[in-house]
């Protein structure tokens, strides 16, 4: 038994390329990471045995109506990586009460969003059920959601297993810190030799290109 890679893509996302508390934003181009190449760096030595991504396929919007091409191109890169298996959640239109950025005032308004639901969920219960079945030796959580608190120390302190954490965000969320066996974050400089090539080719001979946007 080797190692199991659980990756949390929204959380992933979010947290590496629109955090605003990054000092340098990062270059666009580090998007087309591939994961086993970044879970080998983070575990080195180790065989990585399967690798979960876990998404939502994303939908059109106003400001940026080629993000779901985008996307489904990481999804098929990916997708070449033997090991791999993208488990998609679902992609919501969702509708909230907020200020808006920069308004002159404090006026509350009702606006539509959307929202990434399920990714969370089926990674906590894939890495709870693996953890049970005796699937992998070491687990390696690819995340800073709190909400994997339970999940992770089910794993942890109740099956007594190797539970390593990284975070895409410039700190560890301090309740999954508390239940993982080692927690950090992500050490940005690895993605630079982490990355695809700009050309790929699927399994059915399918040409994958780099997106232009990401060069």
């Amino acid at each position: 038994m080797g190692v199991y890679v659980y990756v949390d893509g929204f959380n992933f996302y979010y947290r590496l390329f629109k955090n605003r508390n990054r000092r340098y934003p990062l270059p666009k181009r580090y998007k087309w990471l591939d994961m086993l190449k970044l879970s080998e760096a983070l575990m080195p030595k180790k065989a990585i045995d399967w690798i979960g991504y876990f998404t939502a396929y994303v939908t059109p919007g106003p400001n940026d109506p080629h993000q779901p091409s985008r996307q489904r191109a990481y999804l098929e890169a990916l997708k070449t990586i033997p090991c791999l298996e993208v488990i998609a959640g679902q992609f919501l239109q969702v509708e909230k009460n907020g200020i808006p950025v920069g308004a002159a005032s404090n006026q509350v308004i009702r606006f539509t969003t959307f929202e990434e639901k399920g990714s969370d969920v089926n990674l906590a219960c894939r890495l709870v059920l693996d953890g049970a079945r005796g699937s992998f030796s070491e687990a390696l959580v690819i995340t800073n959601d709190g909400d994997l608190q339970e999940p992770i120390r089910i794993v942890t302190r109740d099956l007594q297993l190797p539970v390593t954490v990284i975070s895409p965000d410039i700190t560890v969320n301090g309740t999954v810190r508390n239940v993982a066996t080692s927690a950090t974050p992500l050490d940005v400089k690895l993605l630079k030799r982490c990355l695809f090539p700009d050309q790929l080719v699927s399994s059915n001979g399918v040409p994958i290109s780099k997106p232009a946007r990401w060069a």
